[in-house]
This record gives structure tokens, C-alpha cells and sequence, in this order.
């Protein structure tokens, strides 16, 4: 837009004699805006929604690169829609969440207990290396030590949700509130996280330590104690009648 207005200044130059007034300018200036505006806009609204894209796509990636972040989003990462190179399946949920869902789950679990398990995670990362560089992220998933540290986690997540309205709708509140931005015209530019998908997302994270509640309460029992085998009998109860 600058050459082309600088081209314009020439012009009217030339026509003027070789020189414009500042007056001249500005009112040239003026005109430019006024005639040019709308041919620009296109431009530069495709060129902020190509920015804002590649914004969002870094800033998930970067949220992904924290082993803890990617582990925990494993168990119901194939709600996500199909994607190359990456889980996802279905397409319930958009990866517009990340961002909320991992400020939700810092807040509910505090800071020292989410870097523990950035460190405990990267320890996991360390027996899995590929030959080439990067991780085997399938044996990683399936590593006890990352099963089992997702479960220490949800066991929090649980007693957090007691108060279950009033917790659903404030995860449903953070993660609304920090969807990442989207490209116009995309499937999810009009994406809200409500009820239904509430349900969905838990019912996948918890889905495993659920059935382990089920088929032996009492390892549950041993392990973490009465009130966290009622907290999560009653979070699935809940989540039953959600």
C-alpha cells in the first residue's frame, strides 16, 4: 500500500510540476484512503487471519511440546478431528480447548504439583528417545509411570469437582474463555465448549481410572484412601446423569 501511494505521490507530482505543499499531500492522503480502503481491506483482513492462524497453531504447539500437557491430552485426544501426523479421530471437540484446558488444569492443581509433573514426565521422555531423535510417544503413553501420574492427577481433578455445577460451569467458563483464535470460514471459527462436550472430554480423561474404580475399589482404596474412592464414585455418578 506504501508504493502504491508513493506511486500516486509521483503522479501528482509531475501533474503539479515536480512538487506538492503539504497540504497537497495530506489531502492527497485524504482521497488515497477514502478511494483505496475498500480494495485493501480484503488484503489485510486475509493477511490478520493467516497471522492469527499461525499464532494460534504456535502457541498450541509450543503448549504441546510440555510433556505433562501431552500425556494428559492423550485420553481424549481422539475426540479431536482427524489431523496428519497427530491423534484425533471423531472430530467432537476442537483443539481450540488446548489453551483453556491446560490453564483449567493448572489452576485446579496448582503450580508445584503441574511442575512435578512436567519433571516426572520429562524423566519418561529420557527412557524413550528414537534413534533419529524425538520420543516414542506411543510407548511413552503407555508407560506405567505416565498412566499412572495421569491418574495421581485426575484423583486432584476429582476432589475438585465436588461442588459439580458449579465446577462444570466454571471449566466450561476458562475454556471458553481462552479458545485459541481461528481463520475465518474454519469448521470450528463458531466452536463453544458446553455441556455436551464437557461430558464427552471427561468421560474420555477419566475413562480409564474409572474402569479401574470399578473392577477394584479397594487398590483404589489403598492407594489414595476412603474419601478419594467416594469423590470419584460420585464424580461418575454425576457425569452419568450429565
Amino acid at each position: 500500500m506504501v508504493g502504491h501511494f508513493a506511486t500516486r505521490l509521483e503522479v501528482e507530482a509531475q501533474k503539479a510540476g515536480g512538487s506538492l505543499t503539504a497540504a497537497q499531500i495530506r489531502a492527497l492522503a485524504q482521497r488515497f484512503v477514502e478511494s483505496e480502503q475498500a480494495r485493501f481491506h480484503g488484503f489485510y483482513q486475509r493477511s490478520y487471519d493467516e497471522c492469527t492462524k499461525v499464532r494460534a497453531m504456535l502457541q498450541m504447539e509450543s503448549s504441546r511440546s510440555k510433556p505433562f500437557d501431552r500425556i494428559l491430552m492423550r485420553r481424549f485426544a481422539p475426540l479431536f478431528p482427524p489431523r496428519s501426523g497427530d491423534d484425533g479421530g471423531v472430530g467432537v471437540l476442537s483443539r481450540r480447548i488446548i489453551p483453556g484446558f491446560n490453564l483449567a488444569i493448572h489452576k485446579m492443581i496448582g503450580p508445584t504439583l503441574y511442575q512435578q509433573c512436567q519433571d516426572k514426565c520429562e524423566a519418561v521422555l529420557a527412557r524413550h528417545p528414537l534413534p533419529d531423535g524425538g520420543w516414542a510417544w506411543d510407548r511413552i503413553h503407555a508407560d506405567p509411570d505416565a498412566r499412572l501420574l495421569v491418574n495421581e492427577v485426575l484423583v486432584v481433578v476429582a476432589h475438585y469437582f465436588q461442588s459439580f455445577d458449579k465446577r462444570r460451569s466454571w471449566f466450561m467458563e476458562m475454556i471458553n474463555g481462552h479458545l485459541a483464535p481461528v481463520a475465518h470460514g474454519a469448521r470450528d471459527e463458531h466452536f463453544l465448549f458446553g455441556e455436551s462436550a464437557f461430558s464427552a472430554l471427561m468421560r474420555a480423561l477419566f475413562a480409564e481410572l474409572e474402569a479401574q474404580t470399578r473392577r477394584d475399589p479397594r487398590a483404589i482404596r489403598s492407594r489414595w484412601g476412603d474419601q478419594t474412592v467416594t469423590a470419584l464414585e460420585a464424580f461418575f455418578q454425576r457425569l452419568d446423569r450429565a
